[in-house]
């Protein structure tokens, strides 16, 4: 005899008080009434185990209270204890990643700095021979704009097709595991596409603001090897 078909009963969004489920991608888990389990062992011989939950307001002294009354006569978990581990190496980890992330983001934006300081300073003679032909501080001050926006273009040209590659290689690893359709996160790739666009026009605005104050004709003089 075996069991071909199942009725639904109920849908529920809450997980029953002391039901532990494992979530794996190639399991499913019922919970039955005892009459329906007794019927299922009786075609399956499950293995049976029996267990009793007990909440408590101090988790830490239940369980030195069971551990004295029962001894090692029963296996004796502290969901509690568990979970502050988890979360103790959660925040662990959080530091270390959030860290390393924040130092490789700082030494990005010194290298950006430090680039686009460089290509202004290099050009100095250039924007000495535009503005004496007549180019106005307006002007100037548009043509930094419009470079600041095509090097932000550039930038995310290059990083956004990276970026969506690794996403997607980390998920073909990860969906053996976990069963979970692949979610891009816009609201944080829309905060660096304005992060990128910020970074990069704050850094022409202090590499031209130094341009701005140079002579005519010391800029025209000046040689850049």
């Amino acid at each position: 005899m075996e069991i071909t078909s199942l009725e639904l009963a109920a849908l529920t969004d809450k997980r029953p008080h002391g039901i532990d489920i494992p979530i794996y991608a190639s399991t499913t888990s019922m919970i039955v009434s005892q009459e329906v389990f007794d019927i299922i062992n009786s075609i399956y011989n499950i293995e049976n185990h029996k267990q009793i939950v007990i909440s408590s307001s101090d988790p830490l002294k239940t369980q030195e209270e069971l551990e004295k009354l029962v001894g090692t006569d029963m296996n004796i978990f502290n969901f509690h204890s568990a979970r502050q581990e988890e979360e103790g190496m959660i925040l662990i980890m959080s530091i270390f990643g959030y860290g390393f992330i924040s130092l490789i983001t700082l030494i990005s934006i010194a290298n950006i700095f430090n680039t686009i300081s460089t290509s202004i300073s290099l050009r100095t003679r250039e924007f000495g021979m535009l503005k004496s032909i007549g180019m106005t501080p307006k002007g100037f001050r548009r043509m930094i704009n419009y470079e600041s926006i095509f090097y932000g273009i550039k930038a995310l040209l290059f990083g956004l097709p990276i970026s969506f590659g690794i996403m997607y290689l980390i998920y073909r690893e990860l969906a053996g595991a976990f069963d979970y359709p692949l979610d891009l996160p816009w609201m944080h790739i829309i905060g660096v596409i304005v992060g990128v666009f910020f970074i990069v026009g704050l850094a022409m605005l202090y590499a031209s603001s130094k341009v701005k104050k140079a002579n005519i004709i010391d800029a025209l003089r000046s040689e850049n090897i």
